[in-house]
């Protein structure tokens, strides 16, 4: 059965201060020529970003375990998958993509380790030319990925009473987290990664002096509704200044002397910490195992089912949360929101299998 408490890693990483610093230039490190003409960027046709729901057995070791569950609303438990299309310069989401992201505000179950913040948002992006082909390694192979980078901010952002949340540059790293977890192959995972005949890694995550942001992960550090902004420039004159990474929401001077392709716009609502799910799941639980000790007989016992909790068993200070979200997903009812709870708690996905690892 499955809650968003997992087994906690012992990495000692202080995962919200990664690649969120500027950091000081080194003086030793001469700094690339400027490229004024990048003409030979690649712009794609197509994108998708797909954001999974899932946890850490590293720094960089994400992990998304699908549950087998069967949703009547949007599957905010598993993969949220959105899709945008190019009109002229403006990237706009197609019409019958997801028009939203709904997600859980990462929660720190274990202050002292930072694997046991969940949810970690998996962030995948896979671009498309105008024949419908991937052309991803045209991006991040060897030979492409120092030329490109992906860059994440919030923008608009706004609690759930309605007041403005400041998301200029000196708040993005209190609002969101952003780790780049690429890869030398951008699809293959280097957590699991076989070895090769040397007994080395075939494939391995790229130093962070190597960002491109194909594959990533998000953390949502506060509850309320944004717009999540993806860039993606063009960077001939290279990544980096004296010798560091920008920060995943504002590219450097040296980045900036090339070109902003294009940026994605997604509306991001974060409606909850994911206690919420587990206080229901606990309500839902507590109200089962009272039928079970009620019931007569073992065969009545085997018919029983988990069933969603009425609105007037529900803790007073979860119906706010619950009405928001019946709101987001345009419910029909508390009870119907609770059935995908379930769904996705009685159907665990398989921790043990090499999937969903990058």
């Amino acid at each position: 059965m499955r809650k968003f408490i997992f087994g906690v890693a012992t990495l000692a990483v202080a995962l919200l201060a990664f690649s969120s610093c500027r950091q000081k230039d080194n003086p030793g490190i001469s700094e690339p020529p400027q490229i004024t003409d990048p003409t030979d960027a690649k712009i794609p046709e197509k994108i998708t970003l797909t954001l999974s729901n899932g946890h850490l057995h590293g720094e960089k070791d994400f992990h998304f375990v699908p549950s087998g569950g069967v949703f009547k609303y949007q599957d905010i438990y598993n993969a949220q998958t959105f899709t945008f299309v190019r009109e002229g310069d403006v990237w706009k989401l197609d019409p019958q993509s997801l028009q939203r992201f709904i997600g859980y505000q990462t929660f720190f179950y274990d202050t002292y380790s930072p694997t046991s913040a969940k949810p970690d948002y998996g962030a995948i992006i896979r671009l498309y030319d105008s024949a419908g082909q991937l052309i991803n390694n045209d991006y991040a192979s060897e030979k492409a990925r120092g030329s490109y980078q992906f860059f994440s901010s919030l923008s608009d952002g706004k609690d759930w009473d309605g007041k403005a949340i400041a998301t200029t540059d000196a708040t993005q790293t209190s609002l969101l987290n952003y780790v780049y977890c690429d890869t030398n192959v951008w699809d293959k995972s280097a957590s699991k990664s076989p070895l090769g005949p040397d007994g080395k890694r075939l494939y391995k995550f790229l130093p962070r002096t190597e960002p491109i942001g194909i594959k990533g992960y998000y953390q949502f550090l506060q509850l309320g509704e944004y717009t999540l902004n993806i860039d993606l420039w063009y960077t001939p004159a290279g990544k980096l200044k004296g010798g560091e990474p920008s920060p995943f929401y504002q590219p450097n001077s040296t980045v900036k002397k090339g070109k902003r392709l294009l940026r994605l716009q997604l509306p991001v609502s974060i409606f909850a910490a994911p206690t919420f799910y587990d206080e229901v799941i606990e309500a839902i639980d507590s109200d089962f195992s009272a039928r079970i000790a009620a019931a007569q007989s073992d065969e009545e016992r085997e018919k029983l089912q988990r069933l969603p909790i009425s609105w007037e068993k529900t803790a007073v200070g979860l119906r706010p949360i619950a009405e928001r979200l019946i709101r987001l997903l345009k419910a029909d009812s508390w009870e119907s929101v609770q059935a995908d709870f379930i769904q996705y708690y009685t159907n665990t996905g398989n921790e043990g299998t090499n999937e969903g690892y990058f």
